[in-house]
């Protein structure tokens, strides 16, 4: 797999050849990772959760970065924000007040995400961070505010039993895909579903390993 600084050379490569707009900010400070870590503050509960290494490397590069691609009738983009973008987004688009239900009784969460990049309008990336894995990775999914990736309250399970599976396995991966599919030639048609809730549905449906990139 390679690395997000490879994915980045691949993006900025494609920006000076004009495919693309790319706009990144300078790296991190330490004090703009801790932020990321600590500020998340969800309607209720709390979440606890650490940078994960492939991250932080493109943190260490960029604090924040936008990447756009399109034209006047459709333009697609994802941008990895800053640390108090970081904050609203999380609060605004990502975790649920209390006291949602679909079923009596059967209260939902989305406390075990933290969003960490836009993916245009209500739609955002999210580190799962419920499952870390043995290398500090956390799997990604992508969530909408109509569609969330939810899970119950009283016991964790997911209310859709495809989510069980995720979108992608790390930030790594998660990067490389973006660049992949915003550098390429015919970009994969998933692109053009970029901040509709219907992504949703096609990543459960496995569209992004379908493509090869997971």
């Amino acid at each position: 797999m390679a690395t997000p600084r490879d994915a980045l050379l691949d993006l900025r490569r494609a920006a000076s050849a004009g495919l693309l707009d790319l706009d990144g900010s300078s790296p991190a400070s330490s004090e703009a990772v801790q932020v990321r870590e600590t500020l998340p503050a969800p309607h209720f509960g709390t979440v606890a959760w650490s940078v994960p290494p492939s991250y932080r490397a493109l943190l260490a590069e960029h604090n924040r970065l936008c990447c756009q691609r399109g034209d006047d009738d459709r333009m697609c983009e994802f941008v990895l924000v800053d640390e108090g973008e970081f904050v609203g987004l999380n609060a605004e688009l990502v975790h649920m007040p209390e006291g949602v239900s679909r079923e009596p009784g059967r209260y939902l969460s989305t406390n075990h995400l933290v969003g960490f990049a836009e993916a245009g309008y209500e739609a955002v990336w999210c580190f799962d961070v419920s499952q870390p894995g043995e290398d500090g990775e956390y799997p990604v999914y992508y969530h909408h505010q109509d569609e969330p990736r939810a899970r119950y309250l009283a016991d964790g399970a997911w209310e859709e039993q495809a989510d069980s599976v995720p979108d992608f396995p790390s930030f790594a991966a998660w990067f490389e895909a973006m660049a992949a599919a915003f550098t390429s030639e015919q970009p994969p048609a998933w692109l053009d579903e970029m901040g509709t809730p219907a992504l949703v549905w096609l990543a459960r449906d496995g569209i992004f390993k379908a493509a090869g990139r997971n």
